[in-house]
């Protein structure tokens, strides 16, 4: 299926340059327009996991259980409001939590240097409040905080159907159907490849398969709200909160 999607393409496009997808490396993201995202100015894109289900491991095996009980590799990606993953890091077993994979990726590094000196990625409560992080009002008291959280949950939606997405066009994700598991190595290399495919088929028009409209991330997993040190976000979150959604 990843074939005939790119031969598609290239006879749509036989000028078709390289598609270009952010891995864990130093690379500026771009930033959205502000009608681009549904109240958040400054959004980058939105953050989350998902697990790929891989074969049992013969090395380290017990680090891939995550926490539904299967083996898996827990991918973390950033998409933009088109469904174009911008940024992707597939390297770590499923038991990882998205926190630390967060906290030990290029992307985190980038924004704490200033290497990108704007913009705002939002994620779910498994992740730290940071200044360019945004997570949810845990038990919102206010209207204006309910708002925020309603707001919020709307437009990081958009990773999880970018997600969905991309796991209906291309099945060696989505082993529901019967696919064959792959080996961890194997499993994040696909990954990365088919994201770029993906970005590829948004960026050239190819439609989206009539199962993929309606797609939902069969691969996420709920996880535990973060507790931890670092939730040095407060300040810019109350800020947006009542300028914004006041």
């Amino acid at each position: 299926m990843a074939v005939a999607y790119y031969n598609y393409i290239r006879r749509k496009n036989p000028n078709l340059h390289r598609e270009r997808i952010f891995r864990d490396i130093d690379n500026p993201l771009d930033c959205l327009d502000d009608t681009d995202i549904i109240c958040f100015p400054n959004v980058i894109g939105a953050i989350d996991g998902t697990h790929i289900r891989i074969k049992s491991p013969s090395l380290d095996e017990h680090l891939y259980v995550n926490r539904k009980n299967y083996h898996s590799i827990n991918v973390q990606a950033v998409c933009d409001s088109k469904l174009r993953f911008v940024n992707i890091v597939a390297k770590w077993p499923g038991s990882t939590n998205d926190s630390f994979i967060l906290e030990n990726s290029a992307l985190k590094d980038m924004f704490e240097r200033g290497a990108i000196p704007e913009g705002l990625l939002l994620g779910d409560s498994g992740y730290p409040l940071r200044p360019w992080l945004l997570t949810p009002v845990l038990n919102p008291t206010t209207r204006p905080e309910e708002r925020y959280n309603a707001s919020h949950i709307r437009t990081r939606n958009t990773l999880e159907r970018s997600y969905g997405v991309l796991k209906s066009r291309f099945r060696c994700l989505d082993t529901s159907g019967g696919s064959p598991f792959y080996s961890p190595t194997k499993a994040c290399r696909v990954t990365v490849a088919v994201a770029v495919l993906h970005n590829m088929c948004i960026n050239n028009g190819v439609p989206i398969p009539a199962d993929c409209v309606d797609a939902r991330d069969r691969g996420r997993i709920g996880r535990p709200q973060y507790i931890g040190p670092i939730n040095d976000g407060v300040t810019v979150r109350n800020r947006l909160i009542n300028r914004r959604f006041a």
